[in-house]
């Protein structure tokens, strides 16, 4: 009971070093709410939600369609897949082509009551034409462009099944995007992939038709007898395969309960800015036994009757404490400002409290554990603040801080690595109502456990503490 007395006097030391500085305070909670704000403002549209439309986009088609293929030349194998990107999201560009495999009109499907199923593409972008990729991706590098749609001239060669070339091996398509715009590059890049998947999903019907066909006439003479005498009167209707109609492209965010949400940039920007300082913070305060060192304050508790196990321990319930403080006021703060913006009382994170409280907790925990790590890797309290920062900074740009780790591409994995990944990737969760992050939670508590019993290790090895 002493020893927790001694922990809990410790502890309370360093929060009130901390509380009453006033400069401490304002990098505590005043600039992150203040940063994620105005960073949600920029892009959101003042209302929490950016504004998805008229996303300026540029394409280069380079395709050079599918050759006759042996096949009629209304057969519908006969198209070019570039020219269907195209027709997607520039208005008016299928009336003057004849991209769109022959029989698409013969499809029976019921437009919607805008008059045409691709109208929500239309108004989502904002797209021109462009002959030159070089040109493209200068243009996008200025600013001028989200993202630029590159599609190469093999590709509707390289997707076309057919007797003669039963492989489907889709030559990628380039999506260029703007590295400073941090939503629409990545909606874009989510379009394009939805089109070829449907470009691929035609192609499975062409291939799964074709040889079904093939394997009855082989089983059946008559059948086989009369497919191959069918000749030029043989034209399947694969254009419905092919149509957007049949699949239409939606951009909704929902809850697993298929509930309906809207994308809320605070939650990203303003949950990666809490772990972030929330670092620095840690750090500051773990620094503070080598401070304490060096005035002799640390001498003077080691030489009481109290074991080294119970300072080190009421460090760390301090700079714990005082981390969970500011992260539960900093999401808290983050609540009111999305409320403010939307105009009406809104939990930002969700109502499952037990998760959020588990992961504040563990957050707080695993923040705790970097900053007795970095102190107990330095000799100075000086030191410690430089290794600190440096740790923080890393981890704030693997964890999503300030870009889209999406943007690292096949490199995000090393992103795994910071814990301000694993704990704004699980308030995102929790944002979108989704409640399984038992992995997050998990790994933070194991991460800020093992972190203070190696720092705790390593003080125990030090002479000079």
């Amino acid at each position: 009971m002493e020893n927790l007395r001694k922990v809990w006097t410790i502890a309370y030391r360093e929060m009130y070093s901390t509380f009453t500085q006033p400069s401490l305070i304002a990098i505590m909670f005043a600039s992150p709410l203040i940063l994620a704000t105005i960073i949600s403002l920029a892009f959101g549209g003042g209302g929490g939600t950016p504004t998805l439309e008229n996303i300026p986009v540029v394409i280069v088609n380079l395709d050079q369609g599918v050759s006759n293929l042996g096949q009629d030349t209304n057969n519908a194998l006969n198209f070019n897949s570039g020219q269907i990107f195209v027709n997607a999201f520039v208005p008016g560009a299928a009336e003057n082509s004849n991209a769109a495999p022959t029989g698409a009109q013969g499809c029976n499907v019921t437009v919607s009551d805008s008059g045409n199923v691709q109208t929500s593409l239309f108004d989502l972008t904002d797209a021109v034409m462009l002959d030159d990729p070089a040109a493209a991706r200068a243009a996008v590098d200025e600013g001028e462009y989200a993202a630029a749609i590159i599609i190469p001239a093999d590709f509707s060669q390289s997707i076309t099944y057919s007797q003669a070339h039963q492989q489907v091996n889709p030559t990628p398509i380039e999506v260029y995007g703007d590295s400073g715009r941090t939503v629409t590059p990545g909606v874009i890049r989510s379009i394009v992939e939805s089109i070829t998947n449907q470009l691929l999903t035609g192609q499975i019907a062409v291939a799964a038709t074709i040889d079904t066909m093939i394997l009855r006439a082989q089983a059946d003479p008559v059948f086989g007898l009369q497919f191959a005498t069918a000749g030029s009167n043989f034209q399947p209707n694969f254009a419905c395969a092919f149509t957007g109609a049949l699949n239409n492209i939606k951009i909704e965010q929902q809850t697993v309960a298929g509930e309906r949400v809207e994308f809320n940039i605070l939650v990203a920007i303003g949950s990666a800015q809490a772990v972030f300082f929330a670092l620095f913070t840690a750090s500051a305060g773990a620094a503070s036994i080598l401070e304490d060192r060096r005035n002799w304050t640390l001498q003077r508790m080691i030489v009481s009757p109290t074991p080294r196990v119970v300072i080190l321990l009421g460090k760390l319930v301090g700079t714990f404490t005082t981390v969970l403080v500011q992260l539960v006021f900093l999401f808290i703060g983050f609540t009111v400002i999305n409320s403010i913006m939307k105009g009406q009382v809104t939990f930002l994170w969700g109502t499952n409290w037990i998760a959020i409280i588990l992961l504040l907790l563990t957050t707080a925990l695993a923040a705790a554990g970097v900053g007795m790590i970095t102190a107990a890797a330095a000799n100075t309290a000086e030191m410690a603040n430089i290794i600190g920062s440096i740790i923080s900074l890393l981890m704030g740009m693997l964890g999503g801080a300030f870009f889209q780790v999406q943007a690292l591409g096949s490199f995000e994995f090393i992103t795994r690595l910071s814990i301000v990944r694993w704990g704004s990737e699980a308030f995102a969760k929790l944002a979108a109502g989704d409640g399984d992050i038992g992995g997050n939670i998990l790994f933070l508590a194991l991460i800020g456990t093992a972190l203070f019993a190696i720092s705790l290790w390593i003080f125990n090895r030090r002479q000079d503490i």
